[in-house]
């Protein structure tokens, strides 16, 4: 069909290129002037069913002349404001309205042609088979089948540019956002599509079928028609327009929501970049919007997120957003990793502070890998030392485990590496035990720390390293709650401040095996869960 092979051409350009306004002028232009063949397709089958190809010749020159030539004509001055759309302000807004009101003009443009026509070839007997039988009939009732039929011509080239010139704009709309044009959808209802394609496809048809075999039959015998010709004509001018709602329903209506899909796909797979051309000038086109507006929140949600993660923990800043601001104290169990850097006071003394700023850059840069691979969160940076909590604040069954393979992490990370020429030894301290973990400060600048004598024994734990000569000790708390991977020495019982009894500690020399898990243990802690 004639009808449906038009709207294929506006698929030529890849939706990405901007067009010249000159080529989506003769694109316009050329949808319409698709009335012209569409005529001599219908214009074809009556001759056909009547055997009078004589006719043809004349209905030729009409349809040029309208729906070729003068068709062009008014085309070209209906799509001129869109053309100029990238001139001032007031000829984009000249356009935007035009752009809204296209598909409706150009269908009033097509009603009125197709009466035109409908009176030239009336005029010329194109449809006049037996002229003789038609005079002796009375002149209201021939005068009410000339407009009958002109109004359904009307009706059905109306309707088919309608949904013709919507399909043109699912392609032009989103390279006029691109020139500068953008076009907000003005909400038209899809209902209302939807009762036109009920009206001309279903009623329209029926209607003209029962009243050419009733009321109008005496006209159609006048033309020389059988009772088979009317209906067999009658149901080709259906078919084309069936064919027709087909297109719009595939095109205009299913291709917004693909588009739409697919843009939803995109984000779902985390692309927050993502942004759906808004194609349809009703809900869809509404619905559209609203999708680029929520991925643009969503874009700023992960801005503000990944900008406050730089200066608070992840999983804080997380929690934070989630809880617009406010993350309560909590008393809980965590395990604690204390490090710092051997011998780094005497660096800091002898090396220029740039020197040792880049090399504080570079360390921190390699240590907080591992940190992050097993799930530990770094509340602090204390000049060379580094402050890690595990179990807060999000929830992790394997905590001190994780702790002890973060720690032998950072002590691969920075074996036989150096540091803005520094090499560099780190010592650790691990402890297991009840901590209270919350915002800490005044209620213009807070800060999420721990406090409990659990963390005060890490830190004591790190410092016992330099008189033992071990890199890594953790308490007996800690050393309760782990596996029995590690390599580890009993080192005894100590003193520590603030303890009335010693404690007994432990030398972690490394993992068993040379099968160091890569990731947490029984998968990352989960992010959702925050203490």
């Amino acid at each position: 069909m004639i009808g449906a092979a038009a709207p294929n051409l506006i698929q030529a350009d890849p939706p990405h290129a901007v067009p010249d306004m000159n080529q989506a002028t003769g694109r316009f232009l050329l949808l319409m002037a698709s009335l012209s063949p569409v005529d001599l397709a219908i214009t074809g089958i009556f001759v056909a069913v009547s055997e009078r190809k004589g006719v043809f010749g004349l209905d030729l020159i009409a349809n040029v002349a309208i729906f070729g030539l003068l068709n062009v004509a008014l085309s070209y001055r209906l799509f001129r404001p869109i053309a100029r759309n990238l001139g001032s302000d007031e000829s984009k807004r000249a356009a935007s309205g035009r752009i809204h009101a296209l598909p409706r003009l150009a269908a009033l443009q097509a009603a009125g042609l197709a009466i035109l026509y409908c009176g030239v070839v009336t005029y010329l007997g194109v449809f006049n088979l037996r002229p003789a039988a038609l005079r002796e009939l009375d002149e209201v009732y021939v005068l009410s089948a000339l407009l009958w039929y002109g109004a359904i011509y009307a009706l059905y080239y109306s309707f088919y540019i309608y949904f013709l010139i919507n399909d043109y704009l699912y392609w032009l709309r989103p390279h006029l956002v691109q020139s500068g044009l953008p076009v907000p959808p003005a909400g038209r209802r899809i209902r209302t599509k939807l009762l036109a394609i009920f009206f001309v496809v279903a009623v329209t048809p029926t209607v003209l079928a029962i009243l050419d075999l009733t009321f109008f039959r005496e006209i159609r015998a006048a033309q020389g028609l059988t009772l088979s010709q009317q209906i067999f004509f009658d149901l080709m001018a259906s078919a084309f327009v069936i064919t027709v709602s087909f297109i719009f329903v595939s095109r205009s209506l299913l291709r917004p929501v693909n588009t739409l899909m697919a843009a939803m796909a995109k984000l779902g797979q985390g692309d927050l970049d993502t942004r759906a051309p808004i194609t349809a000038d009703d809900e869809l086109g509404v619905l559209t919007e609203r999708f680029n507006a929520m991925t643009e929140g969503l874009r700023e949600r992960a801005y503000i997120r990944e900008t406050f993660g730089r200066y608070v923990p992840e999983s804080i800043a997380a929690a934070l957003v989630a809880g617009r601001g406010a993350l309560e104290p909590a008393l809980s169990e965590a395990t604690i990793l204390f490090t710092d850097i051997a011998g780094f006071t005497r660096m800091a003394e002898t090396a220029p502070p740039r020197r040792v700023v880049l090399m504080l850059n570079e360390y921190f840069a390699a240590v907080t890998e591992p940190v992050a691979r097993y799930g530990g969160v770094i509340n602090q940076f204390q000049g060379d030392a580094m402050l890690v909590t595990f179990n807060v604040p999000v929830a992790d069954p394997s905590h001190a485990d994780h702790a002890v393979l973060a720690a032998l992490g950072i002590l691969r990370a920075t074996r036989g590496r150096l540091f803005a020429g520094f090499s560099i030894e780190t010592r650790a301290g691990i402890n297991t035990g009840e901590v209270l973990a919350g915002p800490v400060g005044s209620a213009d600048r807070l800060n999420y720390t721990v406090h409990g004598d659990a963390v005060n024994m890490a830190a004591r734990l790190e410092q016992l390293n330099k008189k033992l000569a071990t890199r890594i000790l953790i308490s007996q708390t800690t050393m309760d709650k782990i596996s029995d991977n590690y390599r580890v020495r009993s080192m005894g019982t100590v003193a520590l401040r603030g303890k009335r009894q010693r404690v007994a500690i432990h030398s972690v020399d490394g993992y068993k095996g040379s099968d160091e898990p890569q990731a947490p243990l029984g998968g990352h802690p989960s992010p959702g869960t925050i203490r």
